[in-house]
């Protein structure tokens, strides 16, 4: 009986998810002393990122591994980091950010509602880890200032900057989690809407791609805001049992991300060397693939040298037919079903 060994891609994979979980308990470790200003209250939301990371990392890397995710991704930071266009890649790189990542442009042509829900649950999202991963990790607290009544702000112990109680900055630090929670459900309330009612949504969506995302999501927002619904509403009713039910939904949460569309927020980054790819392609100087017919161009050589050489990779090999148009294609697809009819099979 043959043994089966590991595939290779999947060594990489699970080599880089175990580095990466290694690396965040060692920045829990020294980031809170040791462990001496780690809450153990907090401690099953950082075990949670702990896993997280070796999850994600596994899935990205196995992602990023694929023949034409691997081709975009090598060829897009060779173009960027070439010697001679560096600066203006970099001046680039500033625009790409702030267009796809920071307000989603792309989104935003395609319609309002979808661009409001994806910068809803995305910048909810992000700003939640911002204060959770740190909080949870050890690496921030809250102090009083030496006049007795202002708090302080320490990072890894070191004390940041004080801000007075009742202030604006106080409303805002302290309720920043309650803010991404109702960021993120008019962003679940959008998509969900969108998926129940948008026949073109209704077509790809699936329940552990699209539904069990915003359930989540809207599970963990809910817990949380009713946690301070809890401690300022009701006395403290039920916060044991709430606290409870919130880590078992954030941590449910960071344990699925590598999985349906929450894994856009850490794929996006990438897909920004697919643009340097494009341009390289329709640059005025760059060489364009003849069509073997009409010898005319119809896309970059780049770009065709690249796809014939994917499409082998994963087993598919079309011969002279991927020298040809889409044009031609299509005429030669027309020409052997006509022929067909006649009994007499064309080959082009």
């Amino acid at each position: 009986m043959a043994i089966q060994t590991f595939p290779k891609s999947h060594t990489k994979a699970l080599t880089g998810g175990i580095v990466a979980s290694l690396l965040v308990l060692m920045a829990i470790y020294c980031g809170s002393g040791r462990l001496s200003r780690f809450d153990n209250a907090l401690a099953a939301y950082a075990m949670a990122t702990v896993f997280a990371a070796f999850a994600i990392t596994y899935r990205y890397i196995i992602w990023i591994q694929r023949p034409a995710t691997w081709k975009y991704f090598s060829a897009g930071w060779r173009l960027f980091l070439n010697p001679k266009r560096l600066f203006g890649n970099g001046l680039k790189l500033v625009g790409l950010l702030w267009d796809d990542i920071v307000i989603q442009k792309f989104i935003e042509k395609r319609s309002i509602q979808r661009w409001t829900a994806h910068m809803c649950l995305a910048w909810g999202c992000l700003l939640a880890f911002a204060i959770t991963f740190p909080l949870s990790w050890g690496w921030v607290q809250f102090g009083i200032a030496k006049n007795g009544t202002d708090y302080v702000v320490e990072f890894m112990g070191m004390k940041q900057f004080a801000f007075p109680p009742d202030s604006i900055f106080d409303f805002f630090m302290f309720n920043g989690l309650n803010i991404s929670a109702v960021m993120l459900l008019v962003g679940v309330g959008l998509a969900m809407h969108r998926r129940l009612f948008d026949r073109g949504a209704q077509a790809v969506e699936t329940l552990a791609g699209d539904f069990i995302p915003l359930f989540l999501l809207f599970a963990v927002s809910v817990s949380g805001l009713m946690l301070t619904a809890s401690y300022r509403l009701m006395g403290g009713a039920n916060f044991s049992f709430i606290s409870l039910l919130h880590a078992f939904t954030v941590i449910l949460l960071l344990l699925y991300l590598p999985f349906g569309k929450l894994f856009h927020v850490i794929q996006r980054p990438a897909q920004l060397g697919v643009a340097y790819y494009k341009a390289e392609g329709a640059r005025p100087d760059a060489p364009q693939a003849l069509c073997a017919r009409t010898q005319t161009p119809y896309q970059s050589k780049l770009h065709h040298d690249d796809l014939v050489e994917v499409m082998k990779e994963v087993g598919m090999d079309f011969g002279a037919h991927q020298n040809l148009s889409p044009q031609e294609k299509r005429k030669l697809i027309s020409l052997n079903q006509a022929a067909s009819m006649d009994g007499t099979p064309f080959v082009g």
